[in-house]
């Protein structure tokens, strides 16, 4: 009973430390999309002025922050199953002891599948957030 209290308390840890992590990622990608935008300033000027809307202009950066967002939940997936495979035996060892679910290939494929959702979510929310604010403010020279 008392290690199934610990691993509640590591449980709840980890959400919190999930949910800080995800906030995080919001504010790279959209501090990474802000200067993107600066960069490409006059060129979202000039399509402006020939009538390009808002979100015309919005939207390639929001396919770059869904990249950015599947870029990022692959590399975390690699640094899982680095880590995985390096802790694997000592796991398994434990796992013994407790009489956990071993997990199975099905429950490993819908944990990537949720990894990269979130992830292109997170990427494309934290594009949308970025550019809708910065774009507000560039008008074109006439």
């Amino acid at each position: 009973m008392r290690f199934n209290a610990i691993l509640e308390v590591l449980r709840q840890l980890l959400l919190i430390a999930a949910a800080l992590l995800g906030l995080g990622v919001l504010a790279v990608i959209g501090n990474t999309i802000r200067l993107e935008i600066q960069g490409r300033r006059a060129e979202i000027e000039v399509t402006k002025l020939v009538g390009g809307s808002n979100s015309y202009v919005r939207r390639p950066f929001l396919y770059t922050g869904v990249l950015y967002g599947v870029g990022g939940a692959l590399l975390a997936w690699g640094i899982v199953a680095i880590a995985v495979a390096v802790l694997g035996d000592s796991v398994a060892t434990l796992a013994s002891f407790t009489a956990a679910a071993t997990c199975c290939a099905a429950r490993r494929a819908m944990t990537i599948g949720i990894l990269l959702g979130a992830g292109a979510v997170l990427g494309w929310l934290g594009a949308w957030i970025s550019a809708a604010r910065h774009l507000r403010g560039i008008e074109p020279r006439a």
